[in-house]
């Protein structure tokens, strides 16, 4: 009899400790902080390099480079026959052109592109007028997000891609994910990012590269809260079957 009697406070306990597992929190400074710093040092790792064009060097960055499977339009001012459309640049970095033949411009920037054509085709005829115009972008970067979302993948990156769309192209979290502790892997580097503080703009949304990975992690406390919500009806489902006192 005692045990019935005591057997309501110990389910009580354990739903006031499920309620109170998961409670609205404000991050501290210190917190938003280092939330902070750890996607300043992520926008730090830079993709940028030198390229030299013409007569000086120019910041670029990779996406910018024409890359396998991108596509090009050839164009040979008031010449035709030497115009191609549709070019797809080949795995070795190699495209076909008439009269020139193959000419390798993978690495390359459109305008440095622009020169080695012209520089070809000058052995052929005089002062030729080149243009080349990139027609489709060839999805070479792909960011991985794993562990507590919806549909763990790998995702492809086309233009920028930010931290938070890669947790929407993964369907969200899931009812265990840890929002305030999310790893964020680049270049060799952990970082720890903080979603909730991205969400509030708090923090600046970090833009992804190619080969970034994001794990999601899982909340101790909603485990916790997961594992007391399942084992209730254990303890409350004897209950049920007992007549009145």
């Amino acid at each position: 009899m005692r045990v019935l009697k005591t057997l309501p406070l110990i389910v009580g306990a354990l739903i006031i400790t499920a309620c109170t597992a998961q409670q609205n929190y404000t991050p501290s400074a210190a917190e938003t902080a280092y939330a902070a710093s750890s996607v300043e040092a992520l926008n730090n790792t830079s993709t940028n390099s030198k390229m030299h064009s013409g007569g000086g060097y120019q910041m670029v960055t990779r996406s910018e480079l024409i890359a396998p499977q991108d596509t090009l339009d050839i164009n040979v001012f008031k010449v035709s026959d030497l115009s191609a459309k549709g070019l797809k640049v080949e795995p070795s970095g190699m495209i076909s052109l008439p009269l020139i033949g193959s000419v390798k411009v993978t690495g390359l920037t459109i305008i440095q592109a622009e020169q080695k054509i012209t520089q070809r085709l000058k052995k052929f005829m005089q002062d030729p007028k080149v243009s080349v115009t990139r027609t489709d972008k060839a999805i070479t970067k792909r960011v991985t997000v794993e562990g507590e979302v919806k549909t763990p993948g790998v995702f492809p990156i086309k233009g920028n891609l930010s931290f938070l769309q890669a947790i929407a192209m993964a369907q969200g979290l899931s009812t265990l994910a840890d929002s305030r502790n999310v790893l964020f892997y680049r270049d060799g580097g952990q970082h720890r990012i903080n979603l909730d503080l991205v969400r509030t703009g708090k923090i600046p949304d970090p833009t992804l590269r190619g080969d970034d990975r994001i794990v999601v992690l899982k909340d101790p406390a909603k485990v916790k809260e997961k594992k007391i919500m399942d084992y209730l009806p254990v303890i409350t489902g004897p209950l049920s079957l007992l007549p009145a006192l």
